[in-house]
């Protein structure tokens, strides 16, 4: 009896579909990524082991298709002041909810302990919405309800309060008015500095100063002294992010 190969339809069959189902999978998930399909609206702005910045920007009365967000803890440094946004939320399995985000002041923060959003955006206001996305990576916070972080009253001080506090987080505010350069005092735990104005900062082990623009982020490893100098007539005001559990 002639020797009969064995047909391969079927099993070449199940293997393609398969590929075509992991090739889609892949696809919708990439597709809501918005640093992938929203660039003009969320670019990278630092990343490391522990923090993913991301910065986001909503024109005037622009509309921003669904996208994903992670389940991270996040701390959103607002940049500027800005009008009302209109979140539609849009969880799979869900009703869709629509809340109001208020109007953000420049300097200001809030702190939520995270979860996994898909949702649109409408800014309602006249002016862009810009502000920084602090992905915590490595940070689990207890809060039951967002921290909301006000803006100073006043600039015309110098500044060294810690603002927000946690085993895990801690948010201090620095305010440096004169010419002369002003100190970030170490810490055993490494921190991520946000410029709210054009300033320098210099560590001890950098031979030259680094310039930071307003909205610019710098990394300070742990127990690393610091300097900051403001630039021109404006006064130096940052954002220290310090993440005790993260690796120094």
């Amino acid at each position: 009896m002639p020797h009969r190969p064995h047909s391969l339809g079927p099993c070449l069959n199940r293997s393609i579909a398969l590929l075509i189902v992991l090739g889609l999978w892949s696809v919708a998930a990439c597709a809501q990524d918005p640093l992938v399909t929203l660039p003009n609206n969320y670019s990278s702005a630092f990343d490391n082991s522990a923090v993913a910045v991301i910065r986001a920007h909503y024109g005037p009365h622009e509309k921003i298709p669904v996208h994903d967000h992670s389940s991270f803890p996040t701390v959103f440094v607002y940049l500027d002041d800005s009008g009302q946004v209109r979140i539609d939320h849009a969880e799979v399995g869900e009703k869709p909810e629509s809340i109001l985000r208020p109007p953000t002041v420049k300097g200001s923060f809030r702190v939520i302990a995270g979860m996994a959003e898909r949702h649109s955006i409408e800014n309602l206001g006249d002016t862009s919405s810009d502000f920084l996305r602090v992905e915590l990576r490595q940070v689990s916070l207890g809060l039951k309800d967002p921290f909301r972080g006000k803006a100073p009253q006043t600039l015309s001080e110098n500044q060294d309060a810690v603002e927000f506090t946690d085993p895990a987080l801690q948010i201090e505010r620095v305010v440096c008015v004169g010419s002369s350069p002003c100190l970030i005092k170490p810490s055993p735990a490494p921190s991520l500095i946000v410029a709210f104005t054009p300033l320098s900062i210099k560590t001890e082990a950098a031979e030259e100063r680094e310039r930071l623009d307003a909205g610019a982020v710098s990394w300070l490893p742990a127990s690393a002294a610091a300097t900051i100098t403001r630039d021109a007539a404006s006064p130096a005001h940052i954002l220290r992010i310090l993440l005790p559990t993260a690796p120094k």
